[in-house]
């Protein structure tokens, strides 16, 4: 299966997203942006404003990554 593109969109439209399209075993899901796109990956490009550990160890974090027009909410973690 070839990898999809990256999407370039702002936080303000990607929050305001309310559709969602899941996939079953071994098929991707995907976000529908009020504009129409339909997203499986994300390019993100923003400020890094904020890093809070979920775990002890650091294992798992919650990030913030700021736009100019919205806020993205990130997780990150070993698996």
């Amino acid at each position: 299966m070839k990898r999809e593109t990256a999407w370039r969109v702002f936080a303000g439209e990607y929050n305001e997203s309310n559709r969602a399209i899941r996939g079953e075993e071994r098929t991707p899901s995907y976000v529908i942006t009020p504009l129409g796109a339909k997203i499986n990956r994300l390019f993100i490009v923003g400020v890094l404003t904020d890093v809070e550990p979920l775990t002890e160890g650091n294992e798992f974090v919650r990030a913030h990554v700021s736009d100019p027009t919205g806020i993205y909410t990130v997780y990150s973690g070993q698996f």
